[in-house]
């Protein structure tokens, strides 16, 4: 070219930016219906899966969460609260109970699902029959059960809302 004139961006050389306007666009407009109250309203407490449900597994049928990951009453627990923080909460997260009412799914009893302050948080931890429920870390895939029996004082739960199981001596450590 001479001169130093710039040639006008046409044909091909406005397709790629234009396909770039076209998907940014695309994306605002997903991103809003995504946002909008019908989607919300979808999501009403009939149609929440249940925050804790039964599972069959190697130790009968016991609790297990909405991700179907095992839950576990600690034994050192009184009075219905938590005594699992700091680091013991790190290997046992609590099973929080979100913003909504829990739900409890088939073949358990709704009366005996309710919650607790976490200390110190505004989280709440579900409980069942009296007992505060974690998962626990070593637990890779919903049903594993490798919490069981840890120190004596894990226990996978019951549909009773009890520990499965027994402590034994030769019960090994996370």
């Amino acid at each position: 070219m001479t001169g130093g004139g710039r040639r006008p961006l046409s044909g091909p050389r406005l397709a790629v930016p234009a396909a770039i306007a076209a998907g940014v666009v695309g994306f605002l407009i997903l991103t809003a219906v995504a946002r909008s109250p019908s989607s919300e309203r979808s999501a009403t407490p009939s149609a929440r899966a249940p925050a804790i449900k039964l599972r069959n597994t190697r130790l009968g049928r016991i609790l297990v969460d909405a991700q179907g990951r095992t839950l576990y009453l600690f034994l050192e627990d009184t009075g219905g609260r938590s005594s699992c923080y700091e680091g013991c909460a790190r290997v046992w997260p609590p099973a929080l109970a979100g913003d909504a009412t829990p739900t409890a799914g088939p073949g358990l009893i709704a009366r005996k699902l309710t919650t607790v302050a976490r200390r110190r948080a505004r989280q709440r931890q579900l409980v069942y029959n009296g007992h505060p429920l974690y998962t626990v870390d070593s637990d890779a895939r919903p049903g594993d059960t490798t919490g069981q029996g840890v120190f004596n004082t894990w226990f996978a739960v019951s549909p009773a809302g009890k520990q499965v199981g027994k402590a034994s001596k030769d019960a090994g450590g996370y």
